[in-house]
């Protein structure tokens, strides 16, 4: 357990680093206000796929491959959908920087996919 804590520890404060990072250039006026909006929207929709990712992962721990497998399969899908409904409700609604927001998306999304299947990996170890 306190392997996983720790792991988890390190992502987040990478994290908080680079969200601080570009706090840090906004307030040296290096970056525009609206693509410091477009990072922060992009980052928090990512978050909650992770966070939600990460319940998932939880309720399923220690079950049977079957309900495993629904659990990750079904999360996952559900997931898709609400990272779709959001960025295109972000998209269609909201005045972003389209190229920032579709950027911080993808960048997110891949490191915390990356970030879930290693937590998977060492849990499992």
């Amino acid at each position: 357990m306190k392997l996983r804590n720790n792991f988890l520890t390190k992502m987040t404060l990478f994290i908080g680093l680079i969200f601080v990072s570009i706090l840090f250039l906004y307030q040296l006026n290096v970056l525009s206000f609206d693509f410091l909006k477009s990072f922060i929207l992009a980052g928090v929709i990512t978050y909650l796929n992770f966070v939600s990712g990460y319940l998932f992962l939880k309720f399923s721990h220690n079950k049977s491959d079957n309900v495993f497998l629904i659990m990750i399969m079904g999360g996952m899908l559900l997931r898709l959908f609400m990272v779709l409904l959001l960025v295109f409700i972000s998209l269609k609604f909201l005045d972003i920087k389209t190229g920032v927001f579709i950027f911080v998306i993808f960048f997110f999304y891949v490191f915390y996919l990356v970030v879930e299947i290693l937590y998977l990996y060492r849990d499992k170890r």
